[in-house]
Parts: C-alpha cells; sequence; structure tokens
C-alpha cells in the first residue's frame, strides 16, 4: 500500500509544472450576476405573486452566452454605456447559447425581459 502511494506522489512530482494549470483553463466562463427590477408596476397590482421570481442563471465566454436555466420566449437586450438598446432578440424554445455579435466590445448591459420583470446585469465582450 505503501509502495502504491509512493508511486502515485512521485508521477505528481514529474507532471510538467503547466500540465494542470493548461487544463484548468480550456473554457473561461464567467457567471453574469443578475439584479431584477419590475418594468411595469401597474400591472403587478392585477396579479399577486405567492413565489419571488427565479432569476435565469446565465454564464459567458467570449461572445457566447450560456442559459443555465430556460429563458424560453425572453427578449435578449443589449445596451451601450448610454442606455441605447444596440442588440435585441426573443430567445427562442431550447436554446442553450446564444452567439452575440462579433462587432460590439467593450462593457455593456444585458438584459433578459420576461413579463413584467427585467433581468439586468453589466457584461464585458
Amino acid at each position: 500500500m505503501g509502495e502504491y502511494f509512493l508511486a502515485v506522489l512521485g508521477h505528481l512530482f514529474l507532471m510538467p509544472s503547466g500540465a494542470y494549470s493548461q487544463s484548468q483553463n480550456l473554457f473561461s466562463f464567467e457567471n453574469v450576476y443578475l439584479h431584477v427590477r419590475k418594468v411595469d408596476s401597474a400591472d403587478s397590482a392585477k396579479s399577486v405573486k405567492r413565489s419571488s421570481v427565479k432569476t435565469p442563471s446565465l454564464s459567458l465566454e467570449n461572445h457566447t452566452l450560456y442559459f443555465n436555466t430556460s429563458c424560453d420566449g425572453c427578449t435578449l437586450q443589449l445596451l451601450d454605456e448610454s442606455g441605447n438598446v444596440k442588440y435585441t432578440k426573443v430567445i427562442p424554445e431550447n436554446t442553450s447559447n446564444i452567439t452575440l455579435p462579433s462587432d460590439m466590445a467593450g462593457g455593456c448591459e444585458l438584459q433578459i425581459i420576461r413579463g413584467q420583470y427585467c433581468f439586468y446585469g453589466l457584461i464585458d465582450l
């Protein structure tokens, strides 16, 4: 048993120093942290919600946005630093990712609009 442990330990020391770190950097996903606000508060008085709204879970790698939770039928918007809408798309059913426009670079606000709720956060493309 001791010989096996020493053999495994020896292999770890013989592994090229960058091999482990290289395997960890194959994907550079960044979680997108979203806040929520109501888009139309007049509608909210008509219906009583018994549970809290669920914030979508998203990840970003380069210009590809990954949906970790369903956003079917929601509207995706990208706004520049002046608040101008530069990109808008209705998210199709069963979409797991969307490639964002490659001509957009730098920081922008990402919005996912679902009914009367707008989930928003800053991303860097």
